[in-house]
């Protein structure tokens, strides 16, 4: 993120299959929870993705570097979704639900 490597350690606290999945950090320097929610959309499905996260910088510029990394991260998931497109189109087996 923002060009610098964290490594983390997550548990789920919530896992409602095949429609709810959600992590919290557990060891690391950030603190977040990451929600992901499933939804049927047309003939597809919708992937709501929440990251709730304390930048812990505080003041002025931590609110400026939050939306910093905002931004650095909405790029980063759109570029990951769209990858994730891309190989469910060569695989399409991966996308099939056979239950």
């Amino acid at each position: 993120m923002v060009g610098r490597k964290f490594d983390w350690t997550t548990e789920v606290i919530e896992f409602q299959p095949p429609t709810r999945f959600v992590s919290r950090s557990v060891e690391g320097k950030l603190e977040f929870t990451v929600t992901n929610v499933l939804e049927p959309e047309g003939d597809g499905t919708r992937l709501n993705f929440r990251i709730d996260a304390a930048s812990g910088l505080g003041g002025v510029f931590g609110k400026l570097a939050d939306r910093f990394v905002e931004q650095a991260q909405a790029r980063t998931v759109r570029a990951n979704l769209e990858t994730l497109a891309e190989l469910l189109a060569e695989h399409p087996e991966y996308g099939r639900d056979d239950g």
